[in-house]
């Protein structure tokens, strides 16, 4: 019996209009909720109290006087009793009727299905609260605060200008943040004329106007800086459980919180390194060091490194030198804003390369499927990595 098919029965069997026949079809269903499970065990009956359930079926069955009940005694049935079949019923409906998930179907990637790299994309958060896309907004003025103007270049750049010192403008300090999403990058100027490369996925926390004693700025996720130099006036940068102190370098700062350290590589100028722990420690790093800590440890590793490799997605490519398929993964995902499903184990296979960070994901993904060993397919975002042998 259909779902449609009860419900109108039950109606005329409370209204009393239901015929002979059709008292005995909804008695003869009612019946099937009252066998063994073992005999029904595709039926579930309703979650309720024990008592309470025996006591209502118990007055179903006492008030069920014969196979074939005449329509002039359905009120003798008690309320209860029929809920108990709606009940029940409806339960039965409900598991029947329950849609089946269907098995995701991941395809070749094609022209249809391909997924465009990252791009200009950010929200700007002024000190009011009121938040901003940059990617909407016209190039040219964008908001002030304080005796700070914030314009938009050409080149999709936010830069922070100081005004005319005579101008009333209110307060010259003020929070900003600005954050990129997955498949998001920007780049920004400071108030004092220090440069930010934004990668996907992070955020940038910093002041409209800097204090006379230090510049200090907070990241979450992934920048390149260029600092600019002003004697006896540190810029610091807050990241995970570390401290940048720099006076005027060039630096990268990985600090994604799914990655097992932070990172920070110097290319230029000097920089100190300290740890926010409850043993000091610090460490300086040379050009061409990096250093890696981690919120848990607290000691700083120290080691040369590839430069190139560090800041290559701010150069327009991802540049891999024996890397784990997880690793260069962990990067697409946020560069191509996607959903990672891995299929199995994978093999422990590295990677060493060059792949432009400007194309669609196709363009990546089948360079790596050259290299061999592994598979990628895609169902909208998601995709699907498989080694194969």
């Amino acid at each position: 019996m259909d779902k449609a098919t009860f419900f109108k029965l039950l109606d005329k069997y409370i209204s009393g209009e239901a015929s002979l026949e059709e008292e005995q079809q909804l008695l003869n269903f009612y019946g099937s909720f009252n066998k063994s499970n073992e005999d029904q065990p595709g039926l579930d009956m309703p979650s309720l109290d024990d008592r309470m359930f025996r006591r209502l079926m118990e007055s179903v069955e006492t008030s069920e006087p014969a196979p074939r009940m005449p329509a002039r005694l359905v009120a003798r049935l008690p309320i209860a009793a029929t809920v108990i079949i709606a009940l029940a019923a409806s339960l039965y409906f409900y598991k029947d009727a329950a849609p089946q998930a269907e098995p995701e179907v991941f395809t070749e990637i094609n022209q249809k299905n391909d997924i465009d790299p990252a791009n200009n994309k950010a929200i700007l958060t002024l000190a009011d609260g009121s938040r901003i896309s940059l990617d909407d907004v016209k190039n040219g003025f964008v908001a002030s605060q304080g005796n700070i103007s914030i314009t938009k270049t050409e080149d999709g750049e936010i830069v922070y200008q100081k005004l005319d010192r005579g101008r009333n403008m209110g307060s010259l300090s003020a929070a900003n943040t600005i954050q990129t999403p997955k498949g998001g990058r920007y780049n920004i100027t400071l108030p004092d004329g220090s440069r930010v490369w934004l990668n996907s996925a992070s955020t940038l926390s910093y002041p409209t106007a800097f204090a006379s004693n230090e510049r200090k700025v907070r990241l979450i996720g992934e920048a390149y800086f260029e600092v600019a130099k002003r004697k006896n006036v540190p810029f610091r940068v807050e990241s995970n459980n570390q401290v940048v102190e720099v006076l005027g370098t060039h630096f990268n700062i990985n600090s994604y919180e799914d990655e097992a350290y932070t990172k920070t590589t110097l290319l230029e100028g000097s920089v100190r390194i300290i740890l926010n722990s409850a043993k000091p420690n610090a460490q300086l790093l040379k050009p061409g060091e990096q250093s890696l800590t981690s919120p848990a440890g607290p000691d700083i590793k120290v080691q040369h490194t590839d430069t190139e490799k560090a800041i290559a997605w701010k150069n327009g490519y991802f540049k891999f030198k024996n890397t784990p398929i997880r690793d260069i993964m962990r990067e697409i995902e946020r560069w191509y804003d996607v959903e990672l499903v891995y299929d199995g184990k994978l093999a422990p296979d590295e990677f060493t390369g060059y792949i432009s960070n400007d194309v669609k994901i196709s363009g990546v993904l089948k360079m790596l499927e050259e290299s061999g060993g592994i598979k990628f397919t895609v169902k909208g975002r998601k995709v699907k990595v498989k080694s194969i042998q």
